[in-house]
């Protein structure tokens, strides 16, 4: 039988300072021994002290309760030492280490589920939520939150009389061609800026920059950028992500007992462009149903897959030449994405399109040059 290991090496840390003290240690049945150098020796009996930590370094704390209240820490780097202790040491000092060591995983696995549930609290319960209010949200209430949000635009006071009659008859056709009656006035504005994109707002307003304007080389691609649009609107997308936001923002500063943040977050949100972000699925689907009403109110849809196109190499030309894009670029949501889901959506157009091909369409406005009506640089 081989004999249990006595002597070690280690550190003692009085607690009072920072530095390390060499000690020798000796183990007995009843005391761990501890002698400092040039001083009298330690004991510590297994009764005051505990494991800290039970892989090496090895940790056994000593609480000091005169003359003032102290912690005393011993660190043993061997790697012997705590089986060694385990053998000499009484049976009670030897499973306190094992209950240290199950307290602090049973600590830990605590902590990992507390994370979790409040990640699935903050990520999912808002969602839900929202999911479950917001088909029954007035439109009046949306429409206060558009025009809200719409104020915060330098939107063109007194815009091109023929551009804005082209854009508005344009959404006056595609609306009337919906079968089922919808409660959104549609009204149509314009942002004077060279930056390419459109804004869908909560209630009915929609926002067309002026360089996507330039672009567009008929009103068919317009029709395809408004149809798009209008859908937004009545899956109330906007609502949705803006709802989504507000209330995971309210559910987080309500656990830290912010109530003023509270406040706050619900008196800005009509503001913060960044609650206007879209999934892939309301992009698709708003391409979809966009397009559908674009053969409901037969105006031909490859408008809507060249603007898009269009909108695609634009973005694509932005991203590369990193220098001209603007962080307010990022700021609002647009159409297309440099991320290969763009081609997918692309092709689920297209496939559209030529599963209606024998659907009859009317060329939209053929009379109406729009070339030159539209806005130069």
């Amino acid at each position: 039988m081989v004999s249990p290991k006595l002597q070690f090496n280690g550190y003692l840390f009085n607690g009072k300072s920072a530095q390390k003290q060499p000690v020798r240690i000796v183990l007995t049945p009843f005391t761990i021994i501890l002698t400092v150098q040039g001083k009298s020796a330690i004991s510590w009996p297994y009764s005051d002290i505990r494991w800290a930590a039970v892989t090496p370094p090895f940790h056994i704390e000593r609480d000091i309760k005169f003359p003032v209240e102290n912690l005393e820490i011993l660190v043993v780097d061997e790697p012997e030492f705590y089986e060694n202790c385990r053998r000499i040491a009484p049976g009670d000092f030897s499973r306190t280490a094992l209950k240290n060591y199950f307290k602090w995983k049973i600590f830990s696995a605590g902590i990992l589920s507390l994370v979790l549930i409040f990640y699935g609290a903050f990520k999912f319960f808002p969602n839900y939520f929202v999911d479950q209010v917001v088909d029954k949200i007035q439109v009046e209430w949306e429409e206060k939150l558009g025009d809200a949000i719409l104020s915060t635009f330098p939107v063109e006071k007194k815009p091109d009389p023929k551009v804005i009659a082209l854009l508005t008859d344009i959404l006056s056709l595609l609306k009337q061609s919906k079968a089922e009656e919808t409660p959104y006035n549609l009204k149509i504005y314009i942002l004077s800026t060279e930056k390419i994109n459109a804004l869908a707002l909560p209630g009915g307003n929609i926002i067309i920059f002026e360089g996507l304007l330039k672009i567009a080389d008929s009103p068919e691609e317009l029709a395809g950028v408004l149809a798009h649009e209008a859908q937004h609107i009545f899956f109330k997308h906007s609502t949705r992500g803006i709802l989504r936001n507000l209330a995971s923002g309210l559910l987080m500063n309500l656990v830290l007992g912010d109530a003023n943040t509270v406040m706050k977050i619900a008196i800005n949100i009509a503001g913060n462009l960044n609650t206007l972000g879209f999934s892939r699925k309301m992009e698709t689907e708003a391409d979809i149903k966009g397009l559908e009403m674009m053969l409901d109110a037969k105006i031909n849809p490859q408008g809507m897959l060249s603007i898009f196109k269009k909108l695609m190499k634009e973005e694509l030309k932005l991203v590369k030449n990193k220098k001209n894009t603007s962080k307010y670029f990022y700021e609002i949501f647009s159409y297309m994405s440099t991320h290969p889901s763009a081609k997918s959506r692309l092709n689920k157009l297209e496939a559209l399109i030529a599963n209606n091909s024998e659907k009859l369409l009317i060329p939209l406005y053929p009379n109406s040059n729009w070339n030159e009506i539209k806005p130069r640089d």
